[in-house]
This record gives structure tokens, C-alpha cells and sequence, in this order.
């Protein structure tokens, strides 16, 4: 008789789970898959939420994967699913519904929830939205329809994508931070000036060192006081402060964790036949030779694929550098590997155009053998030289000048040649 198939269970359907799951159907026909997942849906694409919450891209364009694709490839999506404890012993998940389910290999990808808005009169009031979930993107896209004034709150990408999209609708936006600029761990002020100049090209009211001290209502509106001077009648209120990762029902358990789900570079957990990937993942990073975590699509795309293979038995370092890319305003933005947010000994150097709205900040690690490494990037305007300076991170190569990768990224880059023709 042959041996039973290997039965994966996954937890979490984004970008990690569901790529994971389709590489596991790839490469093992016959094993089974089981995934869960809290939300009604099936996976969509949270990079594209913000095109959807401008009205340059229609709901069933978000979608990635349908109800078809798990049926023909064999894979047992239970949605609106909670997993409620986690046996690592004993090789069970509970689930609710569904109770007691035995695992051989489990991927933990359940990612994060974001952080509510906590001030007098938060609780119960209308028209105050996350931006993280299909269901909340829905709803701040009727509520459009009918306002004109928007405040957000946050200083990082999800205030920012926020942001965006109530300009971009022609509602009067204001922008609230509680820091002094954008991305205040990760920009100068230079950077931080960068952003507020094409914030106010868009026509966006920008706050700095500004958050909310209180929500009233006010005839179907929310009357915002903020923490400083701000005050205003806003139609519906955006928050991005950040998230809280899901591992709640994996405290206590054995395995570890610190922020996230604490790995190697394989992509291990410390529990045997137990993967983390995605948001979750604190992971090993080969190029900064840290552990970090970085909350991209890109990211959990490559992480499912690549933990797919490790819990096959492959023994697979995961070597990609993480990246974030988008628009900004009506310019873009780039943010490659590790920055003083992640590392805050990294050391930066910075080239700045304020007039072209161009910048670039380089993060340089020293190794053990005391040599510069360049291990993260920002470029906002112009992303020349980007393919450059990943290169620079994933070979790790030393650098003995600093400011002399800025030149190395300004030369124009030599297109391959083309293959010569067969005779």
C-alpha cells in the first residue's frame, strides 16, 4: 500500500497563502491542501484597492483568484473560518466552524489587522474607515458619492494611498501626521519636503506633528479637533496607523515570535513542519543579514512561492530583495530593501532635486569584515538606476564610497544585447 498524502494546511488566503498553496498543486499533484480564512472572499489584490478606491479600476478587477480556480485545482478553501487554537504537539488546528483538523506541514501567513482609532467619540461613529479589507474599500467608495470633505489620518503608505484617492475624487483633502513628515523613520526632512510639495500639487492640505483628539457628530458629518490646531466638518474619515499582526492564537503556544512570526531564512519557524510567510513573517534577510519584515504584494507573492518548495523539502535560503513600489500623486515612489525603520543603525546618505521633486536616500550597513554595503533605498521622481541598486543589495557587494553609487546610478544603463542569429 502507498503512504497517505501529505496534508498542508495553510492559514490565511492573501497573497502568501493562496501562491503557496498553488506552487504546493504545482509541484506535489496528489498531496491535499487545506486553506482558511476569516474573510468571505476569495484572494484579491490589496495593491490594487487603491485604483478601485479611485475609480480607475472596477471591483472584479481586484479579484485575483475565483471560487473555479480553487475547485479545479483542488484546494479546500474554507471561507469566514476562525482558527481559534493551534496544537504544534499534537499537529491539530481548531477551527470555528469545522473543529479539530490534523496538519503534516502548516504555513502560517495570516498577516495583519489595522489599528483602530482610538479618541473620544471613535466608538460607534459613522463613516470612519480602515483601509485594509475589500469590505472597507466598498464602503468608503459609496460614501464618496456623497461628500466633499475627507480627513485622513497617517504618516505612512496606507494615509498616503488614502490620501491619493479622496484627492484624486475631488474631495477638499486633508492629510494629518502625527510626525513631522512622510515616512518620518524611514525620510529626512528633505524627503518628508518632497512628498509635501507633490501632496500640495495635488491640492492636498498636508498637517504635520497634527493627529485627532476628538470625533463629534455634526449632521451626518464628524466634527475632527485635532491635537494641535486642526479643525474641520469631514464627510468620513480615513486611518492608517499601522497594523497589529495576526498571532494572537499563537502566543503561549511554543512558537516564537516578536513582532510577527519569527523565522530563519528558509523561511522556518522554530516548531518542526511549521513555515511562516507574508506580513507575518520576521524573517531572516540574506542581503541585510537582520531579521525584518516588509508588508508588500510583491513580498508575500514571493515568499508563498518560495515556502512552498522549503515545505516540500527543499532547503531554500529566501534571497529576494523586498520591494514597494507606486505611484505618488503624480510621481512615484520606490522603497527597495531595508531602511532606518527596519534597521536603525543603518546610515544614510541622500540626493535631493526640490524643484524636479526627485530624491534618493541610500542605507549602508558595515559587515563583519567593516565594509560598506548598501542594503535599502528610497527614490521618489525619477526611479532611475533602480534596477542598479538592487543589484548592489542582493550581491552584497562592498562599497568603498558611498556618494559613489549616486554617479554609478546616474550613468544610463546598457540594454542587453540581443542574442546574434542562428546560422
Amino acid at each position: 500500500m502507498g503512504s497517505s498524502p501529505t496534508r498542508f494546511v495553510i492559514i490565511g488566503n492573501g497573497a502568501a497563502g493562496t501562491y503557496c498553496a498553488e506552487q504546493l498543486r504545482k509541484d506535489d499533484a496528489g498531496c491535499e491542501i487545506l486553506m482558511v480564512t476569516d474573510e468571505p472572499y476569495t484572494l484579491y489584490n490589496r495593491v490594487s484597492l487603491p485604483r478601485y478606491l479611485r475609480g480607475v479600476l472596477l471591483e472584479q478587477r481586484v479579484y485575483v483568484r475565483d471560487h473555479a480556480w480553487h475547485e479545479k485545482e483542488r484546494i479546500d478553501l474554507r471561507r469566514e473560518t476562525k482558527v481559534t487554537a493551534v496544537d504544534f504537539a499534537g499537529k491539530t488546528v481548531t477551527l470555528d466552524p469545522g473543529g479539530e483538523v490534523p496538519y503534516d506541514r502548516l504555513l502560517i501567513a495570516t498577516g495583519g489587522r489595522p489599528n483602530p482609532l482610538r479618541v473620544p467619540g471613535s466608538d460607534g461613529a459613522k463613516h470612519v474607515y480602515n483601509f485594509q479589507y475589500f469590505d472597507d474599500a466598498k464602503a468608503m467608495v459609496a460614501r464618496i458619492q456623497e461628500s466633499k470633505v475627507a480627513v485622513v489620518l497617517g504618516g505612512s503608505f496606507i494615509g498616503y494611498e488614502l490620501t491619493e484617492a479622496f484627492a484624486h475624487r475631488g474631495l477638499e483633502t486633508h492629510w494629518l501626521m502625527r510626525g513631522p513628515w512622510f515616512l518620518r523613520k524611514a525620510l529626512d526632512a528633505d524627503g518628508g519636503q518632497v512628498v509635501r510639495l507633490l501632496a500640495e500639487d495635488a491640492h492636498v492640505h498636508m498637517h504635520v506633528e497634527e493627529g485627532i483628539a476628538k470625533l463629534e457628530p455634526k449632521n451626518g458629518t464628524s466634527r475632527v479637533t485635532g491635537t494641535a490646531d486642526f479643525t474641520a466638518d469631514a464627510d468620513l474619515v480615513g486611518v492608517g496607523l499601522g497594523l497589529t499582526m495576526n498571532i494572537d492564537v499563537f502566543r503561549g503556544a511554543g512558537i516564537e515570535t516578536n513582532v510577527g512570526v519569527v523565522t530563519n531564512e528558509l523561511l522556518e519557524t522554530n516548531i518542526p513542519d511549521v513555515w511562516a510567510a507574508g506580513d507575518v513573517a520576521e524573517f531572516y534577510d540574506v542581503a541585510s543579514q537582520r531579521h525584518h519584515r516588509m508588508g508588500t504584494w510583491d513580498n508575500s507573492l514571493n515568499h508563498g512561492r518560495h515556502v512552498a518548495k522549503n515545505m516540500l523539502g527543499a532547503k531554500q535560503p529566501y534571497v529576494e530583495v523586498p520591494t514597494y513600489a507606486s505611484s505618488m500623486f503624480n510621481s512615484n515612489i520606490s522603497v527597495m530593501g531595508v531602511t532606518t525603520e527596519e534597521e536603525p543603525e543603518a546610515e544614510a546618505i541622500v540626493e535631493v532635486d526640490l524643484e524636479g521633486r526627485n530624491y534618493k536616500r541610500l542605507f549602508f550597513l558595515k559587515g563583519e569584515d567593516g565594509a560598506d554595503r548598501l542594503v535599502g533605498a528610497i527614490l521618489i521622481g525619477k526611479m532611475k538606476g533602480r534596477k542598479r541598486v538592487l543589484e548592489l543589495i542582493s550581491s552584497r557587494t562592498p562599497v568603498e564610497q558611498r556618494h559613489a553609487v549616486f554617479e554609478m546610478l546616474a550613468v544610463p544603463e546598457v540594454p542587453a544585447k540581443a542574442a546574434p542569429p542562428a546560422e
